[in-house]
């Protein structure tokens, strides 16, 4: 039997504030949680409207919270929203540290905690293991983004069309695009003791949203800094949103996770 509790880690955030919790009644802690970041341009879509993914990923022995963050939307009609780059990441870190740091519940290990990012999911992910002035997240043990977008000055060039939403996320000076996507960023030297976090970056070639530019993009700069880094554009299918909802999404990123659990990363 699965089971589903909502939980707020930001009570000033109203419903942007809040997570979910899947896990079924046999988890306990010592069982990996996977944390999804949902996509939607940095100004759509809710934790609920992955509810099938969390299940699916609790069939395959995971516990998975599916956390909110704030969104760019406009007070009014042609204003900026109050809400913008980095708000989306520092409510994302909020909800990790949250987490780790008060388990609401018994059901996963604080130590075990995979990021599962999709589209500006993904940036918010990569950019959390990546961006220097963002605190170690020791507790993190793998990251994997799906059709991402980790080059902003790239998207942007690629699909003019995006400075629609990009502008409302990230403000209308373009000059500031580039250190604001994580192809800019470089963590701070670790201990040895403390490796790159292993990283899968998936890109589905029938997305038409996104283009595997991106994935290429993030890849390259993840290889230059020496992480531990795969790029797969061809074992999932489907477009931009159908590609996490595939049985091949679920299967490759619960493998890739097992992998890293039983030292194979």
């Amino acid at each position: 039997m699965t089971s589903c509790s909502t939980f707020t880690y930001n009570s000033t955030f109203g419903v942007y504030g809040d997570l979910d919790i899947y896990s079924k009644t046999a988890a306990t802690k010592t069982t990996p949680l996977v944390v999804f970041i949902h996509g939607g341009a940095w100004r759509s879509e809710d934790k609920q409207d992955h509810r099938q993914l969390a299940l699916d990923f609790v069939e395959q022995g995971f516990t998975v919270a599916v956390t909110n963050y704030r969104l760019s939307l406009p007070d009014l009609p042609g204003q900026q929203p109050t809400v913008q780059h980095p708000n989306h990441i520092q409510d994302t870190l909020e909800a990790l540290i949250f987490l780790h740091d008060t388990p609401p519940t018994s059901t996963y290990d604080k130590q075990q905690i995979f990021l599962v990012g999709h589209s500006a999911g993904a940036h918010i992910a990569t950019m959390l293991v990546l961006d220097p002035e963002l605190p170690s997240l020791n507790f993190v043990r793998g990251v994997i983004g799906a059709d991402g977008i980790y080059d902003l000055p790239l998207l942007v060039n690629t699909f003019p069309t995006y400075m629609d939403f990009v502008s409302q996320a990230f403000g209308p000076d373009t000059s500031a695009y580039q250190q604001a996507s994580p192809i800019s960023k470089s963590p701070r030297p670790s201990p040895s003791s403390s490796p790159l976090v292993p990283t899968l970056i998936i890109h589905s070639m029938d997305d038409q949203l996104v283009d595997v530019a991106q994935a290429e993009s993030i890849y390259r700069h993840m290889k230059a800094l020496n992480f531990n880094v795969t790029l797969d554009s061809t074992s999932v299918k489907g477009d931009h949103y159908d590609m996490i909802k595939s049985t091949a999404f679920v299967s490759l990123v619960s493998g890739y996770i097992s992998n890293i659990m039983s030292g194979d990363h």
